[in-house]
């Protein structure tokens, strides 16, 4: 049973080594292949495979990881740790207990994600009990680890809480953690320690997640037939014909105003048109949500009166994409107006998805054993792949750029982000661009990444940042203004008219 502790323990090892104190690059690939893999085996030695298409989800996994080594966006950095995440909960629900149903694939995740925590002391008991027996202790070196352990913590916990309680106290301890950090060196120290809890955290986590998978991951239920109740429909009716009559004076209104430029006395089109785009975003989920709990009432005993549900479901998937596509051209007259913003090419994003998802919706409402959820699932994995992979900072830096030679209009702060995809559009108007302030803004920026690149780590290799950089060292930048405080202000200002 403990033979796993190795790898779990050569994993985290592996683990710090690659992203203690590095930025994600390469590392991300070389950290998640072998996880991938320890994973695999996990299951096929512990026979919790019930189905092999649940592995496919593997792929994404993969191709999330290479989006670290291919691009450089801080945004999508934060949101594929999250999602890879919830991918791996994915991977072993649909490995180990393949459902079809929204809710238990809901628990389940949620399970996966937060359940393991309850195997600490287990994983402890096993982990101490194995490495104990490597090392030949004896009882009483057990117990003497074992106190270790436990103690050390918890009295550098209340040590930290009393210092921060009582200022006497806190001076005593400071003066005598300064005598140890100075014999011991500082940086050394902090870089010690910091890489021990990391290990630590580590290392327990992937543990207890191995435990769960092992031992206390849901099982496959066996599908049972339940007896068919009858159930009123009343209020279901009332509420699709209220919302459809509502959608309907709703679009009624959105091609009058939006596609014949008609708008009632005392509004403004321009104004009109460059807002709610993201309420009619979240109006569209709703009406989804709404379709799929109504299928919830069908029962075999009451399919004719459900004939009128199927049918408003449908007047209301129409009415749907008339709201999305109202959105859509909402969306793109504020882009025309105010530029073009990560957030605002993610709602196009959003809002085709929606509209693609609307596809299985309609299959659903007509076949209720028509599985919606894989179908779901695959749309939005591919959907947010797409996201991923389109390289969204090049593409916003690209669009503004062009419309700024065409209307001399740019927020050239807003594309100067901690990544470095956009640099080749960067450059490119560095060198066409006549303006002073812009070169001299782009100037500084681009000195900025040139120092923060010069104590990178071969883990944390990344392509576009390398490419960013040797098309930045191919360009004469202008003299570092930035100590200079009256030059500094006027190119703030100049910058933010320029706007």
């Amino acid at each position: 049973m403990s033979s796993f502790v190795l790898w779990v323990l050569l994993l985290a090892i592996w683990c710090i080594v690659l992203f203690f104190g590095h930025s994600i690059g390469i590392s991300a690939v070389l950290f998640l292949v072998p996880l991938m893999i320890y994973e695999y085996f996990l299951l096929k030695k512990n026979k919790k495979i019930e189905s092999k298409l649940g592995l496919t989800f593997m792929i994404p996994i993969l191709l999330l990881s290479i989006t670290y080594l291919i691009f450089n966006n801080s945004d999508f950095a934060f949101l594929n740790i999250l999602a890879i995440i919830v991918l791996f909960s994915l991977l072993f629900n649909f490995t180990m207990c393949p459902t079809h149903k929204l809710s238990e694939l809901f628990d389940n995740v949620m399970s996966a994600i937060f359940e393991p925590l309850g195997n600490i002391g287990k994983f402890f008991r096993i982990s101490t009990s194995k490495i104990g027996s490597k090392i030949k202790l004896g009882p009483k070196g057990k117990k003497v680890l074992k106190a270790l352990v436990i103690v050390i913590p918890i009295v550098l916990f209340i040590i930290a809480l009393l210092s921060s309680a009582d200022m006497i106290f806190g001076q005593v301890f400071k003066s005598i953690w300064k005598s140890i950090c100075k014999f011991l060196e500082l940086e050394l120290f902090d870089d010690i320690f910091g890489r021990i809890i990391t290990f630590i955290l580590i290392f327990f986590a992937l543990g207890c997640s191995s435990l769960y998978l092992m031992y206390d991951f849901p099982k496959a239920k066996k599908v049972v037939k339940e007896e068919s109740k009858s159930k009123d429909l009343f209020t279901l009716k009332m509420l699709f014909v209220v919302l459809n009559v509502i959608y309907i004076i709703f679009d009624f209104i959105q091609i009058k105003s939006l596609l014949l430029h008609r708008v009632a006395t005392g509004f403004n089109y321009a104004t009109y048109a460059r807002q709610g785009f993201f309420q009619l975003m979240v109006v569209s989920v709703i009406n989804i949500a709404i379709i799929l709990i109504s299928k919830k009432f069908e029962k075999k005993d009451n399919k004719k009166d459900f004939k009128f549900i199927k049918i408003m479901s449908l007047v209301m998937v129409l009415l749907t994409i008339v709201i999305i596509v109202s959105s859509f051209y909402r969306m793109n007259l504020y882009e025309a107006a105010y530029g073009y913003t990560t957030l605002r090419l993610l709602v196009y994003i959003a809002l085709t998805t929606e509209t693609i998802l609307m596809i299985p919706t309609v299959m659903y409402i007509f076949n209720s054993d028509f599985n919606i959820v894989s179908s779901y699932i695959l749309i939005l994995l591919v959907a947010y792949m797409f996201a991923n992979f389109i390289n969204i900072d090049y593409l916003i830096a690209r669009r503004n750029v062009d419309r700024f030679y065409s209307t001399n209009k740019l927020d050239v702060y807003y594309l100067q982000n901690d990544g470095t995809d956009n640099i080749p559009v960067l450059v490119e108007l560095y060198n066409k661009t006549d303006n002073p302030y812009i070169k001299q803004s782009l100037s500084d920026y681009f000195r900025n990444i040139l120092s923060s690149s010069e104590t990178d780590s071969i883990f944390e290799y990344n392509i576009s940042k390398s490419r960013a950089i040797k098309l930045i060292k191919g360009v004469e930048l202008l003299e570092d203004k930035r100590e200079d405080v009256n030059s500094f202000v006027e190119l703030d200002e100049r910058l933010f008219e320029i706007k």
